[in-house]
């Protein structure tokens, strides 16, 4: 409805309007995301199944560039909102086919209640602090997809193609550092462990990728092991709602609190970078902000670690 309702929009109110409403959809469909895998996975595979579907959003930012400029090379913007809207419409249809009749089995009891599985996951402190680790991280590389492309026309004079395909490349990247991830978490290695190497290696990555002192070709280097560092962290911490969530019908719950924090890293990331960009001139002055966010991330993932073991002993 988002989409449709943008692809028509003659006025900025009614974009607002659509954005909103695709907000909405979006943060419904990864929660619901998470319930669905839980149904369909044993507790020995539920860490690496969340882990591999944590990719979802690098591939699908790389899928949309990619998508978006062959329409509009032959369209418009409104096309593209269509085909959105339909894409949306086809896979909404399909989740609802394979899924319908699921809610039917089994009991409830009184877990299921919105209010006590929201005060209950809130309880638990280490994902409350992965929540918050998983903010740090989404502030960074959100920041880091946004400011891209103008980083390199500022720093480079790269053409406009140039500028768009870096970020999908550092995406792609950033997919492999999920399924990276993923495997480690198969393979018992634990989430705060993944948590602080994704953290450290952002922080180190980045300052190279803003470093005034090496050559193109290894600050290229840097940004793409920048997303692979990046795609750890997002896989850590959806694998760990299975570590932290009480019982198994408080996935979703604990998923919406994962969802939280890497929302409200979006919602400061960029803006606090384009505030010391703007108040500095430079785009080395960044290299502060960043590294302090990533800091901030291995202090949080170092805490977690009593908490997951804790955890996974109950």
């Amino acid at each position: 409805a988002g989409s449709l309702i943008g692809a028509f929009a003659v006025s900025a109110n009614a974009m607002l309007l659509s954005r909103f409403i695709e907000g909405i959809g979006f943060s419904a469909s990864t929660v619901a995301g998470a319930g669905i895998i839980t149904h369909v996975t044993s507790t020995k595979d539920r860490k690496w199944a969340l882990g591999v579907w944590s990719s979802y959003v690098p591939i699908g930012f790389a899928g949309m560039l990619i998508g978006s400029a062959l329409i509009l090379g032959i369209s418009d913007w409104r096309t593209l909102w269509l085909a959105n809207a339909m894409l949306t419409v086809f896979w909404a249809a399909l989740a609802f086919f394979v899924t319908n009749g699921w809610r039917r089995r089994g009991a409830r009891g009184g877990g299921d209640k919105l209010l006590y599985n929201v005060i209950t996951c809130f309880k638990q402190r280490g994902a409350c602090l992965v929540a918050a680790c998983f903010a740090m991280y989404a502030a960074q590389h959100i920041s880091m997809m946004a400011w891209l492309p103008t980083y390199m026309r500022e720093t480079y004079d790269a053409s406009t193609l140039l500028a768009a395909a870096v970020p999908a490349i550092i995406l792609l990247f950033n997919a492999g550092g999920n399924w990276m991830s993923a495997w480690a978490m198969g393979r018992a290695m634990p989430s705060w462990c993944l948590l602080f190497a994704g953290a450290l290696g952002m922080g180190i990555t980045q300052l190279g990728v803003f470093s005034g002192s090496i050559g193109e070709g290894a600050r290229l280097g840097c940004a793409l092991l920048f997303g692979i560092f990046g795609g750890m962290i997002p896989a850590a911490a959806v694998g760990s709602v299975a570590v932290y969530t009480p019982a198994p019908s408080q996935i979703g719950t604990m998923n919406g609190l994962m969802v939280m924090g890497t929302n409200a890293g979006m919602l400061f990331g960029p803006p606090a970078m384009a505030t010391v960009r703007a108040g500095t001139g430079a785009w080395s002055e960044v290299i502060w902000l960043v590294a302090s966010m990533a800091g901030v991330g291995v202090v949080l993932s170092l805490i977690t670690r009593p908490m997951e073991r804790n955890a996974n002993s109950e």
